[in-house]
């Protein structure tokens, strides 16, 4: 009898030990509360892109949580965009599938195409693996958030970094404003 309830805690502890062991968040900072020490109105750990995205109170979680607010006035312009590699997330494991998802809101303006790409790096730079341009100005609203989700599939062997860019894809925005918050890659 002892045998066999020493047998089932050491399942158990396996078992959590290899649930522990999951892919936690692989972007830092997804919900961009923490400030970039260098400039406020950006979040650390999000590199701007054709000087198009501040961080705004008032996101998707509590009323202390940020999000980033798309308006640039470039076209065909990446927003905003992290590289994993070194920036404190958690790295990617191999053949692990991970999920892309946050939060967004708002109303494009007449000209954008809000869109997103994921792309999984190898030590070098190069692309092992590419969601192209995912447009989803299309699935949100002005009033209400909503949650984006996107599987790029496994992790392919030579992965050391994620890659995330949104951006639009036609013309500056206009007349419109997107909110993004909660940026998670994670299993």
């Amino acid at each position: 009898m002892l045998k066999k309830r020493f047998t089932e805690i050491a399942i158990i502890a396996a078992m959590t030990l290899s649930a522990g062991a999951a892919q936690a968040n692989v972007f830092n900072n997804g919900g961009f509360e923490t400030v970039d020490p260098g400039n406020g109105s950006l979040a650390q750990n999000w590199l701007p892109a054709a000087s198009g995205y501040t961080r705004v109170c008032g996101g998707a979680g509590n009323g202390s949580d940020c999000a980033a607010q798309l308006n640039s006035p470039q076209t065909n312009a990446a927003i905003f965009l992290q590289n994993s590699n070194g920036l404190g997330g958690d790295p990617l494991v191999v053949g692990s599938n991970p999920i892309l998802t946050f939060d967004a809101k708002g109303m494009p303006g007449v000209s954008e195409n809000d869109t997103f790409a994921l792309r999984y790096l190898d030590i070098a730079g190069g692309i092992l693996a590419d969601s192209l341009s995912q447009s989803f100005g299309g699935s949100i609203n002005s009033s209400t958030w909503t949650q984006i989700s996107f599987d790029l599939g496994a992790v392919p062997v030579g992965t050391v970094a994620a890659f995330l860019e949104f951006s639009q894809a036609i013309g500056p925005f206009d007349s419109g404003q997107i909110l993004i918050d909660n940026v998670d890659l994670s299993v």
